[in-house]
């Protein structure tokens, strides 16, 4: 009898259930047909101007084209073959890497010594300081551009006028092979160090303050706090900068280049993204081959961002 008493309760509790899960069945369908129709329209938009885009690149990276006409001739694979062995091509590929990657390494040193200082509330100034070195992110790439120009100018440059009240000869800074990529990284660093500055001041500002005087109650120093609590809490922000960075920065470095040297001098500080201009839109027309190096610098930067999230992938921290 109470065998049958239990059967009855669970049958009866099995039977309440079934709707309820219908019910959440349901919920989530409509939900997950809400998301995708409104997504839609920005799913489109995206494709037509990112994805297609790059297909079309892709595509045009296999005929000889000039960019002015439907005469296309198709030859294959004959782009890459001319590209990697073209001199100059290596030449700009050498710049891009070494200005970069120091770019990267130094933007990111100083925009997290910087954030970690700036929001240290015993430093006095600190919201002067803040505004002074994001300022940079701010201004136009083109007034950037014609600041840098009058600095480094070898005649009435402010930078050679600094130099010689302490009685050390000038440069022609744009103007030297040996000078020019260190000057461009320069006002790379300067430009991009706020930006980040700003998002690593905002995920330290989201650490719980209970931890750090947890650790200060245990002696550890503010050097250790740092390494042992600081950075491993924003390590999914600083990857996530990271790739952004990555993604983004030759557009930057393609504005700087090309207004402070357009790629001189004799190829100096030529990039892979001011050569790609120069060979289409440089008065060369040669589209096909410009779009090759396109697919290089597109699969050069997926390659480091993909490298960047699978070297930097741990354990996630919760707050």
């Amino acid at each position: 009898m109470e065998t049958d008493i239990k059967t009855t309760e669970a049958a009866a509790a099995a039977a309440e259930t079934t709707p309820l899960k219908k019910k959440r069945t349901l919920g989530q369908r409509q939900k997950s047909r809400f998301i995708l129709v409104f997504s839609l329209p920005a799913l489109l938009l995206y494709f037509l101007f990112r994805f297609l885009p790059s297909i079309m690149g892709l595509a045009i990276s296999l005929f000889n084209w000039k960019g002015v006409s439907m005469n296309m001739k198709f030859v294959g694979l004959n782009n890459y073959v001319k590209l990697f062995q073209d001199e100059t091509f290596y030449k700009a590929l050498g710049n891009h890497l070494y200005i970069y990657v120091l770019n990267t390494v130094i933007v990111f040193a100083f925009a997290l010594v910087l954030a970690i200082l700036l929001t240290n509330s015993k430093m006095k100034g600190r919201n002067f300081y803040r505004v002074m070195v994001f300022f940079p992110s701010v201004i136009p790439a083109v007034i950037v551009n014609v600041l840098w120009m009058s600095v480094y100018n070898p005649s009435i440059g402010i930078l050679n006028a600094v130099l010689g009240l302490f009685g050390i000869a000038g440069h022609n800074w744009l103007g030297d092979e040996a000078l020019v990529r260190n000057s461009i990284l320069f006002v790379m660093v300067w430009l991009s160090t706020g930006f980040y500055m700003v998002l690593f001041m905002a995920a330290i500002m989201n650490i719980p303050q209970d931890i750090y005087e947890a650790a200060k109650i245990d002696g550890c120093s503010v050097f250790r706090q740092t390494f042992a609590i600081t950075i491993p809490l924003m390590w999914e922000q600083i990857r996530t900068a990271l790739v952004f960075f990555i993604v983004t920065s030759c557009g930057v470095g393609f504005n700087v280049v090309y207004m402070l040297t357009k790629g001189g001098p004799n190829k100096a500080s030529e990039i892979l993204p001011t050569y790609m201009y120069l060979l289409s839109f440089g008065g060369q027309s040669k589209f096909g081959y410009a779009m090759a190096v396109a697919t290089v610098i597109m699969v050069l930067t997926t390659a480091l961002a993909l490298l960047i999230l699978r070297v930097t992938k741990r354990e996630t921290y919760e707050m």
